[in-house]
């Protein structure tokens, strides 16, 4: 099977050292903190506008995203998943707004956290679904509820890696939590 997979809060514990870095840098704006925990990063938790959120992406994204770490197994099941035979292809948007070199830095990282796969593919936008046909992906896992409806909106199968900012239950598609529970469905679907 060719699975697509997303990197940031997918593979990559992304949402958690954003959230940090967002507050220390709150710290320098007007210091009130979250105002909204229920709310996700960049749609409300911070004061923030839309351009002092992508002021500070632009500074400071790539920075970020040098040391991120894997979520707990994302290494073990991908290696897993390769060694019996299916095809990995790590699918993520990492804009040139935020990036001077998104395709570098990313195979840095991943190559630093160990992360191995059969192809890395860098979009511009947050829809996938162009990238996951010419590859003919035959089942994406993203982090966005948006995304998943992009993708099966083309006929691709997708799962939804579910984040701790999203409370909605969705019928469209597969939801989980843990690498674990994505092995378990993976291996449901190959059978």
């Amino acid at each position: 099977m060719r699975i697509g997979i997303d990197i940031d809060n997918v593979i990559l514990e992304t949402d958690e050292v954003l959230l940090e870095e967002f507050l220390k840098e709150d710290k320098n704006k007007r210091n009130k903190g979250i105002i909204n925990k229920d709310l996700y990063l960049m749609s409300g938790m911070f004061d923030w506008s839309k351009e002092e959120i992508d002021e500070f992406l632009h500074i400071n994204m790539e920075k970020i995203a040098k040391n991120l770490k894997p979520k707990e197994n994302a290494k073990y099941y991908i290696d897993k998943l390769l060694n019996e035979g299916h095809e990995i292809y790590l699918i993520s948007n990492r804009s040139t707004k935020q990036y001077t070199n998104a395709f570098e830095t990313t195979t840095n990282n991943l190559k630093d956290n160990e992360i191995n796969y059969t192809k890395l593919i860098i979009t511009e936008t947050n829809d996938k679904s162009s990238a996951c046909l010419e590859n003919n992906i035959d089942v994406m896992i993203d982090d966005r509820p948006s995304n998943c409806f992009k993708l099966i909106d083309k006929n691709i199968k997708c799962i939804l890696f579910k984040s701790k900012y999203e409370k909605r239950v969705f019928d469209e598609f597969d939801v989980i939590n843990t690498w674990n529970e994505l092995y378990i469905l993976l291996n449901k679907m190959t059978k």
